[in-house]
């Protein structure tokens, strides 16, 4: 009995946090509040990593060009709808980095236009993706290309139940703009969920 009351009482946590979880968009903007008026303006990348709780990140990176800290940039974390950590200096998300952060990466807010939670929708649009049952997904917005013309493009990482096993399994990858929505590339392992 006890079991059961603290089993229900954890879901119950689980499904608070995932509901007041921001989207990418929602997070960069209680993110911009925590730094100056110069990073405010100057988003560079937002990293979501997969949920445990549910479809989306409940857990935001978002990396802002600061001309004034450390390597040129300020990273603000933002757990389900709160900032948990401010840190500046190499906070490179994909690899390790040696050169500070660029102006040439800032992404142009106003082309911003496809939030986190447009995304699974858009890739389901998709025949290849019609009828699978994505678990969760990791994204990731940055510049495709460096120069102030670059476009910002969402990298998608998308998940699903094993077959073989209790774990999630990656299962494709897809880079979507986040200006039009448009689907830019798509590969899928079907085989590593069992179709």
């Amino acid at each position: 009995m006890i079991k059961h009351v603290f089993c229900c009482a954890f879901l119950s946590l689980l499904l608070a946090v995932q509901s007041q979880a921001l989207t990418a968009i929602q997070a960069k903007d209680l993110a911009k509040k925590q730094v100056n008026d110069v990073a405010r303006k100057s988003l560079v990348q937002i990293y979501g990593k997969p949920s445990t709780v549910g479809l989306y990140p409940v857990e935001w990176q978002i990396l802002f060009y600061d001309p004034y800290a450390e390597q040129n940039g300020v990273m603000v974390t933002v757990s389900g709808n709160v900032v948990t950590s401010i840190r500046d200096g190499y906070t490179q998300m994909d690899r390790f980095r040696l050169f500070a952060y660029k102006q040439e990466e800032i992404i142009d807010a106003a082309r911003l236009k496809i939030d986190s939670k447009d995304l699974v929708g858009l890739l389901q649009r998709d025949s290849a993706l019609k009828d699978i049952k994505i678990s969760s997904v990791q994204l990731w917005l940055k510049k495709d290309d460096k120069g102030p013309m670059a476009a910002a493009v969402w990298n998608v990482v998308l998940f699903a139940a094993n077959p073989k096993g209790d774990k999630e399994v990656e299962f494709g990858n897809a880079r979507v703009s986040a200006e039009t929505g448009q689907i830019l590339q798509l590969k899928l392992d079907l085989k590593a969920i069992g179709k």
